[in-house]
C-alpha cells in the first residue's frame, strides 16, 4: 500500500524554515517524528523507504507549498507522483511498516461458516517513522570532504608502555572505555580521569565527567587504588595542567604519559600538551589516542549525529588556527586541503558553534508545540473541548 500524504492548510506567519518543519510534521501526522536537532535545507533529493518489498526511492511532496502558490489543482499525492521535498535527505531516513496478515474467521456453531472463503482483511500499514541516520547522515561531498578533517585530526600515535594513562573528561563514554581497557591491558600501572563540567556536559549530566568516567571504568574491573581523580578542569588546557598536579602531589612519576580524547580531538590534544604541560616537554613524552572508530561509527545517539560530528571537527580546526595566538597551543601547519574543506562546509551550512545551533533548535520546537493549537483540525479540537469539558467535571 502505498503511503498518501494529505494537505494542511499552515499559518502563513511561519517563516520558510518552520514552514518547512510544519508541513513535515502535518504530512507525517500521528508518527514518530525527531527531526528538530537537525537543520533543514532547501535541497531536493530522494529518501530512502524501507517496504516489504525491498528498498526504493520515495520523495516528500510539495503539495502545500504548491497550494500556497495558489495551484488549486493539487490534490494528495501517491508516492509515485511526489517529486520534490524540503527535508535534508542526508540527516533522515524514511520507514514504513508492512501490512498484517489476513485470517479465515467461522460461527461459534459446528459446522457452519462465518462468512465467504476469502480470508479475513490485512492489516493497515505500518507509521512513516522518521528517523535521524546517526551511521551515514551526509551526502558525498560532505563525505569526502569530512574525511579529509578527520584524517588531520586524528595523530594515529603508537602505543608504548607509560607512567600513567589520562582519560580526558568529555560527553562521550567510549573516552572512559578506551582508557579503563589500556589500563587492563597493561600500558600503565595508573589511571586519572580528569574533568568537571564542560561545554558539552554543562547542564546535561549532574555529575562531574570524572566521576562518570569512574564508574565506567570500575565496571569494566579497573581497581579503585589503581584509578585518579581530578575534578575541576572544566576545558582542554585546564585538564592538562590540572593532571600535572595530581600526579606532582602524589610523586607519580610522568616521563611518558597516554592521553586519550575522542578521535577528532587528537591533534587538538597533543598541541595543547606541548604548550600547557608545566614541565618540559623535553622530559615529557605524550602519547595520543582515542577510541578504535571509524567517522561513521562514531556518530550515536549519546554524542550526536553525523552532522553534529562535522560541527565539531571545524570547530577544533577554528581552535588549532586560532589558540597558538593566545597561547593555548602550540602552532601547527593547516594544509591546504584541510583548509578548502573547512570553507566548503561552512558555505554548506555547517556551523562550528553547535551549541547555538542547538539553542535554536531547541527553541524551534518549543516554538512548534506552543503554536499546536493554531493547526488542529476541527475533530482534534473537538477532542480537546471534550477532553477540557470532562476535567472540569471531575473538579
Amino acid at each position: 500500500m502505498l503511503p498518501t500524504l494529505s494537505r494542511v492548510k499552515p499559518p502563513r506567519w511561519l517563516s520558510p524554515d518552520i514552514l518547512s518543519r510544519y508541513i513535515l510534521g502535518h504530512e507525517v501526522r500521528g508518527n514518530e517524528l525527531s527531526l528538530f536537532s537537525h537543520s533543514i535545507s532547501p535541497k531536493s533529493a530522494a529518501w530512502r523507504l524501507k517496504v516489504t518489498a525491498g528498498i526504493r526511492n520515495v520523495s516528500t511532496s510539495c503539495t502545500l507549498c504548491a497550494k500556497a502558490r495558489g495551484n488549486q489543482k493539487k490534490k494528495d499525492m501517491s508516492e509515485k507522483k511526489l517529486t520534490r521535498h524540503f527535508i535534508d535527505y542526508r540527516r533522515v531516513k524514511l520507514m514504513a511498516g508492512s501490512g498484517g496478515k489476513g485470517a479465515c474467521c467461522f460461527h461459534s456453531e459446528p459446522r457452519k461458516e462465518w462468512g465467504g472463503p476469502d480470508g479475513g482483511n490485512g492489516g493497515d500499514g505500518g507509521n512513516i517513522i522518521i528517523k535521524a541516520q546517526h551511521e551515514r547522515g551526509m551526502d558525498e561531498e560532505s563525505e569526502k570532504l569530512a574525511r579529509i578533517l578527520w584524517d588531520y585530526l586524528r595523530l594515529h600515535h603508537r602505543l608504548e608502555k607509560s607512567d600513567v594513562i589520562i582519560g580526558l573528561g568529555c560527553h562521550d563514554l567510549r573516552v572512559a572505555e578506551r582508557s579503563a581497557a589500556l589500563f587492563l591491558e597493561g600500558w600503565a600501572p595508573w589511571l586519572l580521569f580528569t574533568g568537571n563540567l564542560g561545554k558539552q556536559t554543562a547542564g546535561v549530566w549532574t555529575r562531574r565527567e570524572a566521576d562518570v568516567f569512574l564508574d565506567v571504568a570500575l565496571r569494566m574491573g579497573v581497581p579503585r587504588g589503581s584509578i585518579l581523580l581530578e575534578t575541576e578542569a572544566t576545558n582542554t588546557g585546564e585538564n592538562i595542567r590540572f593532571s600535572h598536579r595530581v600526579l606532582k602531589e602524589r610523586n607519580i612519576p610522568a616521563s611518558r604519559v597516554i592521553l586519550v580524547q575522542q578521535p577528532f580531538m587528537e591533534r587538538r590534544v597533543y598541541a595543547t600538551f606541548l604548550r600547557q604541560w608545566p614541565e618540559q616537554v623535553d622530559l615529557t613524552r605524550a602519547i595520543v589516542t582515542s577510541p578504535e572508530l571509524g567517522i561513521f561509527e562514531y556518530p550515536h545517539p549519546a554524542v550526536g549525529t553525523a552532522c553534529d560530528l562535522i560541527c565539531y571537527m571545524l570547530g577544533v580546526v577554528e581552535r588549532i588556527r586560532d589558540y597558538p595566538h593566545k597561547g593555548f597551543q602550540v602552532e601547527q601547519q593547516l594544509p591546504p586541503s584541510v583548509l578548502c574543506a573547512y570553507n566548503w562546509l561552512l558555505q554548506a551550512g555547517y556551523s562550528p558553534n553547535i551549541h547555538m545551533r542547538r539553542i535554536i533548535t531547541q527553541l524551534l520546537s518549543w516554538c512548534l508545540e506552543s503554536a499546536q493549537h493554531l493547526w488542529y483540525t476541527e475533530e482534534e479540537k473537538k477532542k480537546r473541548r471534550e477532553c477540557l469539558k470532562k476535567k472540569k467535571e471531575t473538579k
